[in-house]
């Protein structure tokens, strides 16, 4: 059964409410402003897209920017069988070296080798995790993923309704960073709120997004030690290497980094920079083939991969690896229109705790408005 087509069937634009966060750009704020998540993250128009293999179908949402480079991969692809899902990658991601090895090309990349897993599996009417190895475990633990910087009251009491809903671990965004003269007691307050509502039986994360430099980021590490913060995220820009490993020798607050990383080449590079909490995306590192490559990769290290984000296809990635090594995955509980426009299957934890499907493939239904 080989791949007959790929096509985008729908384009809807995405728009959502400004959550204030320390981003990278903040150094700008007079020329753009402040920004929604998606917008940050360049995603302001949502396209469907569809791969055809005899009587199946796989539907998966990416940016349209992302869609225009599946399509210029769409005729490469109708020589190969469903099940050639690593033949498939491999073929595309040295087809695009020229332009890829991170970026939208991986975003491409992942978006079909996507695709091939959820129709392969379906062909073979079991769960995709099934095709990875196997589930290891019956329930997924989730941490709630926003706390973005509001009104302090508004951000204690939700923190507490992240506790009394079952959730032990939480994370934060920071709100400043070097751009920001007061930004390190801007954070600290933010932290202390936070400790002081749910106190030290939770662990608390913080995210800074790309956002910090190394003189800014050892000092608000150092500040934030006594609040014993279970990781510190994206502190560094993401090619800064060596910040990064300077900064892991200097905290004993673990640093997280691999949301904007890609392939196993960059993770290695994490890896060997200290960094000891991975944090790749399957629809952003370029898909499941990559992604069981990394978790192998961490393992020796002796690291664990908590994902970027609970979409579907990671928490398949997290349930067919050992707890040990994919302990955790990420819950965002209040921003999700960049991915689950018109499907339905999308998994919500209970209790603090994701349980997989066994629908074929990835479990989601496309139900077109």
């Amino acid at each position: 059964m080989k791949v007959e087509s790929i096509k985008i069937i729908g384009r809807e634009k995405v728009k959502q409410p400004v959550y204030k966060y320390v981003k990278p750009t903040d150094y700008y704020k007079d020329i753009l402003g402040e920004v929604s998540p998606t917008e940050a993250a360049m995603i302001n128009e949502v396209c469907t897209l569809e791969m055809k293999a005899g009587e199946y179908s796989s539907y998966y949402n990416t940016t349209s920017d992302v869609a225009s480079f599946v399509m210029e991969f769409s005729g490469k692809l109708k020589e190969f069988n469903i099940s050639e899902i690593n033949m498939a990658w491999d073929m595309l991601y040295r087809l695009s070296l020229p332009l890829g090895r991170s970026g939208v090309m991986m975003h491409a990349l992942s978006a079909v080798n996507i695709m091939m897993y959820d129709i392969y599996s379906k062909s073979l009417n079991v769960p995709a995790y099934k095709i990875m190895g196997g589930a290891t475990r019956k329930r997924i633990r989730a941490y709630a993923s926003h706390l973005h910087p509001t009104d302090l009251k508004e951000l204690r009491k939700e923190a507490e309704e992240y506790v009394s809903q079952g959730y032990k671990t939480m994370k934060m965004r920071f709100i400043s960073g070097p751009s920001d003269i007061n930004g390190l007691e801007k954070n600290i307050e933010l932290v202390k709120t936070i400790r002081d509502a749910v106190g030290y039986d939770v662990e608390l994360a913080g995210d800074a997004w790309m956002s910090w430099n190394y003189n800014f980021a050892l000092k608000m590490v150092k500040k934030l030690e006594r609040y014993d913060m279970a990781w510190v995220e994206e502190p560094l820009m993401p090619d800064d290497f060596d910040a990064m490993k300077m900064l892991s020798w200097k905290t004993g607050i673990p640093i997280s980094e691999g949301e904007h990383h890609y392939h196993v080449y960059d993770f290695k590079r994490l890896l060997d920079a200290g960094i000891r909490i991975l944090q790749p995306d399957a629809v952003w590192t370029g898909g499941i083939t990559p992604m069981k490559k990394i978790v192998a990769l961490a393992e020796t290290y002796g690291a664990i991969v908590v994902p970027h984000t609970g979409n579907i296809y990671n928490l398949h990635v997290i349930g067919s690896e050992p707890e040990s090594v994919t302990p955790v995955a990420e819950f965002l509980t209040k921003y999700r229109e960049w991915m689950e426009q018109h499907m339905e299957g999308t998994l919500f934890p209970e209790k603090g705790y994701f349980t997989l499907s066994d629908k074929p493939g990835f479990g989601l239904e496309y139900k077109p408005q």
